[in-house]
């Protein structure tokens, strides 16, 4: 019984030795963020800044730029036709006048549709406003110059493959960050853009969180370079000191969504944050 003991603490002292010395991955880079001064956090509006106008509107777009965003999230949509639209929900009905998914609609078919139907903002109305839903291609001739947050929402290959040939059809190969809940949907994305910034997925960012906290991190190559995720997850505390650690010391910009709340957005910048996805740019332009 004594040797097998001694066999199997000599064991898990050559794993511990071989953890301890195995290197970690060099930190990554990427032209996405060349030029951010250390210790900036950076103002991103979720939704394209919904809680000033409807979401994933050029509307909401303009505003958000003009409240001093750093940078604009939105969400696409793939349409019948082949069209990325913004838009965050797979169906029209929450939003807009029309009914159905956008994936049964073409993009002449939603032009019909009022972005603005059903939202109200401190008692405003946006139905008859003439806000319509926007193309990608909209989006970045209104804003040239600004840096993006775009999500992928369809887990298809058409709409990543789509995405990608926009982004190098207007030079935004440097100014964007492509996100997905979808692993097929950032696969085929990756595949076809390697050169462009993208997040973690959800599967990638659980594995993450998992060997950071199990201190295994330096096993684990980095698919993408920011980690855009709640405060919160599956239990974890997210917001942790030591996880955002070791995401800093894999070069991984970490952002939180969504934060609303001015005590939590000091509470983040307290703790290390690099980005902070909120539907209120203004708040966060106070606070910051």
């Amino acid at each position: 019984m004594m040797r097998r003991r001694w066999v199997v603490l000599v064991l898990v002292g050559i794993a511990l030795s071989v953890v301890a010395a195995w290197p970690a991955p060099a930190p990554v880079q990427h032209p996405y963020f060349a030029g951010l001064k250390p210790g900036t956090i950076e103002n991103i509006a979720h939704g394209g800044g919904q809680g000033h106008a409807p979401p994933d509107t050029l509307e909401a777009l303009q505003l958000a730029d003009a409240m001093g965003a750093d940078v604009l999230e939105i969400d696409l949509q793939l349409t019948k036709d082949g069209v990325l639209v913004l838009h965050h929900d797979d169906t029209l009905d929450r939003i807009t006048d029309m009914k159905g998914p956008i994936a049964a609609k073409t993009w002449a078919e939603l032009q019909q549709a009022d972005s603005g139907y059903h939202t109200v903002i401190d008692g405003q109305s946006f139905r008859g406003k003439g806000i319509k839903i926007a193309r990608l291609e909209q989006a970045f001739t209104r804003f040239p110059a600004k840096r993006w947050v775009i999500e992928i929402k369809n887990d298809n290959e058409a709409a990543s493959t789509r995405l990608c040939q926009l982004i190098s059809q207007f030079d935004e190969t440097n100014r964007v960050i492509v996100a997905s809940f979808h692993d097929g949907a950032m696969k085929t994305f990756r595949k076809a853009c390697p050169k462009v910034a993208t997040a973690y997925s959800g599967d990638e960012a659980r594995l993450f969180l998992i060997a950071s906290h199990l201190r295994l991190s330096r096993f684990i190559q980095s698919p993408g370079v920011a980690l855009q995720i709640p405060t919160y997850a599956a239990g974890f505390d997210l917001t942790d000191p030591h996880f955002i650690a070791t995401a800093k010391s894999r070069g991984l910009k970490v952002q939180y969504w969504t934060i609303n709340e001015r005590k939590e957005m000091r509470d983040l910048i307290a703790r290390g944050a690099d980005g902070i996805m909120t539907d209120y740019v203004d708040r966060f332009a106070q606070v910051r």
